[in-house]
């Protein structure tokens, strides 16, 4: 099995960031002389917020490459909710369009939108489906495991006071400015999930969450492009070792 970092500067971010690319052993990719003959699926990985792409390192990342012959691509998206901030970097706008360029500049990645994929794990599962939703042209399909995805409910919770999901009232109004105005919105995936008719959801909600009956109500949203799983294993779990290899399997059409 094999890993690399991979560092770069982001004109988009205004700096540099870094990306745990995990994919099989070079004996096993088929590469041209000159140029790279054969382009490989990609899966693009969200972490949730409070951790960092390191959280990937914990979980079967690197098996799923190498038993399903992909690419699994998870770049640090900081704190940010996977979104292109009122006040911050726009770290959708990053993930969606420069991240695929410059990594195709490197790596055998295929550009076509069946063959790319999103996912994520709490709110990165947010992210993950929401970039699905808006971006159907770069993503086909979207794995989504115990996610945590009524932004407008954790902004209401903010703003009494409490400190949600690694956020508090002012960290929630530097990420989507208007925290009143969530629902109906491009940062409401209920709302999004009601105007998009396309692409492929495995969702996931771990039995017992605060947050498995908005899996379950997404689910009914999505319809037929949706298949739910009721799991054991919660976003704080980050070994998540059944639930990754079934949703990589489920994107691979296994």
């Amino acid at each position: 099995m094999a890993m690399i970092e991979m560092n770069a500067l982001s004109t988009v971010l205004c700096g540099s960031f870094s990306a745990k690319v995990f994919f099989p052993e070079m004996d096993k990719l088929e590469l041209g002389e000159n140029d790279y003959d054969k382009k490989y699926p990609v899966l693009w990985l969200y972490h949730s917020d409070g951790g960092s792409s390191l959280d990937w390192l914990c979980t079967p990342a690197e098996k799923c490459a190498v038993e399903n012959g992909i690419f699994i691509i998870a770049a640090d998206v900081q704190h940010c909710l996977c979104t292109n901030m009122e006040y911050g970097p726009k770290y959708e706008e990053f993930m969606v369009k420069e991240l695929a360029g410059i990594c195709r500049n490197n790596l055998p990645l295929s550009d076509k939108p069946e063959l790319n994929w999103i996912g994520g794990v709490g709110t990165g599962a947010y992210g993950a489906v929401k970039a699905a939703l808006k971006h159907p042209e770069v993503f086909s399909a979207c794995i989504a495991m115990d996610g945590i995805y009524d932004m407008g409910k954790i902004c209401e919770r903010a703003k009494q006071g409490e400190t949600v999901v690694c956020h508090n009232e002012e960290s929630l109004k530097a990420v989507f400015g208007d925290i009143d105005h969530i629902k109906g919105s491009d940062n409401d995936v209920f709302a999004l999930a009601e105007k998009n008719s396309s692409g492929r959801y495995y969702i996931t909600g771990a039995k017992g969450s605060a947050y498995q009956k908005e899996a379950v109500e997404l689910t009914r949203i999505l319809k037929d492009r949706a298949v739910y799983e009721e799991t054991d294993e919660t976003e704080a779990d980050f070994s998540c070792i059944t639930t990754m290899k079934k949703a990589v399997a489920w994107l691979c059409g296994r």
